[in-house]
């Protein structure tokens, strides 16, 4: 917003001698962008005056910006006086486009016939533009968005810049503007894009240029790695009268993470447990003790969760379907106890497979799930058993009307939790679905390759069982393999070093290997064989990088160079290939000129005649 400052009252007069040098009350303000104006008034005693009999220096911080000794010499592009002004005694400095480089003290110094005198101003220079960067917690090696606005703009004619370690990446226009000319604008800009190793250490800009502001407004900020929370909503039962709605949020980071659990639309009030897994992450569990009755049929319960990671939350819903309770004694009156057996025969016959919540990995949470339909009495029950070699552990509901057996080992037992929770029941208690719910903390060498088993038992016999093997990854879930990053074009012969970086949880035996391709067809580089290629590697306690360093010739244009790692098993582990290599001609050496500073020299050095 460009503007002329108004000219105020001669408040500051020095007189030395005859000649009188008055400016402006100190300070002068000025807005980003507009012009100021700086008064500098002389008089001595006769107007008009001969502007060649005038000579003029104004200075910044002791830097010459403007001088006139027969003609208007500027230091600073765009400052300018006038000598008509300066024949009415009027020596006023005008600066266009002010920056925040042009705050500071001004000198104003005249000398008129053989009278000198200087007087000084500050100039303050304010900024009344806000930039603002969301999104800056980004999820490893997946697409990520970040959001830049801007406000109180003078103008929506704007150009986003996104700029890592001085490199611009994109360069667009905004996506959304709001505002008017009297109130300022609001622009907005995203920037879509996947990072990788390595770009949580690197600066990130976003920069705004605006028409008539000749700097941009500029944001730095650093990227966080973080990761998404998993969130499991359900209804556990604790025994025949209490019931719990419990939220589980898992595998996230970091552990800035906000819960809100309502019914209705109205907050309810949980007990919140929080705790740190092996791989780094956290996990929590939220708990609202509740009685599930009538009143509750048709209500929305919803758990929802803000994290860095998930822009704007995320909500998981409950909704109960409560039927109206209908005496058991009436069904069995109309229906004969031959059919009644006959039916309950059937309908226990339906008994689902075990799933389980994603590969598990060491100290991560697992939630096995399994349920059986049918018509059964309310002294069903299910048992857990887990089985690896010849040791076995019996996990039961807590509160179970069944004694442990002798094999139980409390300690382990404690370690898990064991829920029933009838899923839905029909009309009359006709038929039922009962799901049994394990939730335990994995730790490989108790879980890996062990045998799970879900057992549904009544009065002491099995009714049906299920089996499920588990399986625990010997990585924790959080090692990565960066791209391999190339120059979009490099000259023939400029040494060239391409690099690949696997972080986490490293495996001790591991190979890696770099390959060059043609056409879909890879050729392997051996670097005890290949003298124009040299294959280097760094291993630190959770890093590996591999670097592969040569000279490209034309040949090499269009090629394509994949590192490959690979356990000692021969399994891929992670696998990367960078964008075809162009190889281009060099550069032409740029060349620049020097001027020197020809300039009137300043009022403070020991000379008595400046002609």
């Amino acid at each position: 917003m460009s503007s002329l400052l108004p000219i105020l009252p001669l408040l500051v007069t020095t007189v030395f001698a005859q000649l009188q040098v008055t400016t402006s009350p100190s300070p002068v303000s000025a807005e980003v962008g507009s012009t100021a104006v700086l008064q500098c008034k002389f008089a001595l005693g006769v107007t008009p005056v001969d502007p060649a009999q005038v000579h003029v220096v104004w200075k910044n911080e002791g830097k010459k910006v403007l001088s006139y000794v027969d003609q208007i010499t500027a230091f600073r592009p765009g400052a300018q006086i006038t000598e008509e002004h300066l024949a009415q005694g009027d020596a006023s400095l005008s600066l266009p486009n002010v920056t925040h480089e042009d705050a500071g003290w001004y000198s104003c110094s005249i000398r008129l016939a053989s009278e000198q005198a200087t007087q000084s101003l500050n100039l303050i220079v304010k900024d009344y533009r806000y930039i603002k960067v969301e999104g800056t917690t980004v999820i490893l090696n997946q697409s990520n968005e970040l959001s830049c606005s801007a406000s109180n703009l003078s103008s929506p004619d704007v150009t986003f810049e996104w700029v890592r370690n001085g490199k611009v990446l994109s360069t667009s226009i905004p996506l959304v503007v709001e505002g008017s000319d009297s109130d300022g604008f609001r622009v907005q800009n995203a920037f879509c894009f996947t990072p990788v190793l390595g770009d949580d250490s690197a600066r990130f800009a976003c920069q705004i240029k605006q028409e008539n502001v000749p700097y941009p407004l500029k944001k730095t900020f650093q990227l966080t790695f973080g990761a998404r929370p998993q969130v499991t909503f359900y209804l556990s039962s604790k025994g025949q009268k209490n019931s719990s709605l419990v939220c589980l949020v898992s595998g996230f980071y970091p552990d800035d993470l906000s819960l809100a659990m309502k019914r209705d639309g109205q907050p309810l009030g949980y007990k919140l447990n929080k705790w740190l897994n092996g791989n780094g992450t956290y996990s929590l569990e939220a708990t609202y003790r509740s009685n599930v009755s009538y009143s509750d049929d048709n209500v929305d319960y919803t758990c929802t969760v803000y994290h860095p990671t998930v822009p704007g939350g995320t909500t998981e819903r409950l909704r109960f379907l409560v039927d109206a309770y209908v005496p058991i004694g009436l069904w069995i009156a109309a229906i004969s106890g031959l059919l009644l057996a006959a039916l309950f025969q059937i309908f226990c016959k339906y008994v689902t497979d075990i799933t389980g919540c994603k590969d598990w990995t060491d100290g991560s949470i697992a939630v096995l799930k399994c349920h059986i339909s049918g018509r059964y009495p309310r002294s069903i029950t299910a048992v857990w058993f887990i089985r690896r070699g010849d040791k076995e552990t019996e996990v039961k509901e807590k509160g179970s009307l069944y004694t442990a057996g002798n094999y139980r080992e409390l300690q382990e037992q404690d370690s898990y939790t064991c829920w029933n929770v009838v899923k839905k029941k029909f009309v009359g208690g006709i038929r039922h679905s009962l799901c049994s719910i394990l939730c335990f903390k994995v730790h490989k060498e108790k879980h890996d390759q062990a045998e799970f088993i879900c057992r549904f038992m009544r009065a002491g016999k099995v009714l049906k069982e299920k089996k499920y093997y588990g399986t625990v990854l010997d990585n924790y879930g959080f090692y990565s393999v960066s791209k391999v990053c190339i120059p979009e074009a490099c000259n023939e012969g400029e040494k060239l070093t391409l690099s690949c970086t696997m972080k986490g949880n490293v495996p001790r035996d591991i190979r890696v290997t770099w390959e060059k391709s043609f056409n879909e067809e890879r050729t392997g580089i051996e670097k005890d064989q290949d003298t124009n290629y040299q294959v280097t590697e760094n291993i630190s306690p959770g890093q590996i990088c591999s670097f592969l360093t040569f000279c490209p010739t034309c040949e090499d244009s269009g090629a394509i160079f994949t590192c490959s790692i690979t356990d000692n098993e021969g399994r891929i582990l992670g696998e990367r290939s960078s964008q075809p290599l162009k190889v281009a001609e060099p550069k032409k050496t740029s060349w620049s000129s020097t001027y020197r500073d020809w300039g009137f020299r300043a009022f403070d050095e020991t000379v008595t005649s400046e002609m």
